[in-house]
């Protein structure tokens, strides 16, 4: 759709310093690492918005259907737009005070009131809010944040540490959010996220708040939950299963700069945490090429991988070219993560999952067990293929993480 992946030229993976290596290794579990991640195509959230009158678009097509300039990036006004529009309070907008903001434009003046009267959003200095500057992942996290109840001016959260907590909470994964060039088509899957979450203290979720203020159509609602709660029970029912061992391969095959990643080993998984022992093979596009053994860990921590030892590369760039692709986080749960599935269908015990731009399957055995798994996935002209057979139900070799797990070089904080 948009943005490149940064980072996978070799002249990048080749350069850095000895403090990098130290900064990959395992973080404290709040962290969040702040490279950019692939994102992909939201239009299907923005769809969903736009049909639960949640959000707008900039008119119509010569068909009639919205116009969402998902590619542009997303301005301060535009996010407190957004943000009042999902919290379907755009007709309080217009009865909002003033502001000490100069800078506001009439249509943008209620919303930023709104906002700011209500304590969830501040200006860059007295007088001024910089409404054309742009948003920030950080600032849209936050104020999402601020909207599901959680304040951190009571120390919920903090401003700093807000897309950590968002990442725990499960307002954005490894591929529902560009930390480094947010866009409206962020904004947009952050909004659709946010509504299957259920604010601090309450007894629903946000979508079902809506619904009983009567900004949301009931019957809409419940044809977006539904799907929601299918998703959820599928990876409830992923994660529960009996433990088993699978063979799998996996490759990212051609990135726009010419490089390529593989990965084939036994995947030891055990629902809430899996262990993959294997060969890591990485292939660049100016002709070099290295293969490794390692072990990947998925655990409530993240996924980690063991230390690259491979001659000519160190730690911090094979960990750099992983994060970039999220390869791992494909590789490592049956069922891929949330935001990159917009449809679900079910036969017998087969999952099929359209995504974002490709599909998986996922079928499990009379035993509950998932016996095959594949994935197909595109992300900026880049092709991810993903197979696992389970080879092995009952004698599954015990789970065990390796000494030395602190020095495993942390890449993703979600599972």
């Amino acid at each position: 759709m948009k943005r490149l992946l940064a980072g996978l030229c070799a002249a990048s993976l080749m350069t850095g310093s000895a403090a990098a290596v130290v900064s990959e290794m395992t973080p404290p579990p709040e962290e969040v690492q702040t490279q950019e991640q692939p994102t992909v195509d939201y239009t299907a959230s923005a769809d969903i918005l736009y049909e639960l009158g949640l959000f707008q678009g900039d008119g119509v097509d010569s068909s009639g259907q919205p116009i969402y300039e998902l590619e542009n990036p997303c301005t301060r006004a535009e996010a407190s737009v957004m943000l009042v529009r999902l919290l379907g309070l755009e007709d309080e907008a217009e009865q909002a005070a003033g502001t000490p903001f100069i800078d506001l434009q009439d249509w943008q003046a209620p919303y930023v009131g709104l906002l700011y009267h209500r304590g969830m959003i501040q200006g860059t200095s007295y007088d001024k809010f910089e409404p054309e500057a742009p948003c920030t992942a950080q600032m849209y996290a936050a104020l999402m944040l601020r909207a599901l109840g959680y304040s951190d001016q009571k120390s919920d959260f903090t401003y700093d540490s807000a897309l950590a907590f968002a990442q725990k909470i499960g307002l954005i994964d490894n591929f529902s959010c560009d930390l480094n060039d947010f866009r409206r088509d962020d904004a947009a899957q952050m909004s659709r996220m946010a509504l299957e979450l259920t604010p601090k203290g309450a007894q629903t979720d946000l979508l079902g708040q809506l619904v009983e203020q009567g900004v949301v159509d009931e019957d809409k609602a419940a044809a977006v939950r539904a799907e929601s709660q299918q998703i959820a029970a599928l990876s409830t029912r992923a994660e529960t299963a009996p433990s088993y061992e699978a063979e799998v391969f996996a490759a990212l095959i051609d990135d726009p700069d010419g490089n390529s990643i593989s990965l084939h080993g036994t995947l030891v998984d055990e629902g809430k945490r899996a262990r993959l022992d294997g060969m890591l093979s990485v292939a660049l596009a100016d002709g070099r090429s290295a293969s490794q053994q390692v072990i990947v860990l998925r655990d409530s921590g993240g996924i980690s991988l063991s230390p690259w030892k491979g001659t000519g590369y160190r730690d911090d760039q094979v960990a750099a070219l992983l994060r970039e692709t999220s390869l791992l986080s494909l590789v490592m749960s049956a069922v891929p993560a949330r935001s990159l599935i917009s449809q679900l269908s079910q036969r017998g015990d087969t999952y099929t999952m359209t995504l974002s731009d490709g599909s998986a399957q996922l079928k499990f055995d009379a035993g509950g067990v998932p016996q095959e798994r594949t994935l197909s996935l595109a992300l900026h002209g880049a092709m991810y293929s993903v197979t696992a057979q389970t080879v092995r139900t009952e004698d599954v070799r015990p789970f065990d993480v390796p000494d030395g797990y602190s020095s495993y070089i942390k890449i993703s904080n979600t599972p």
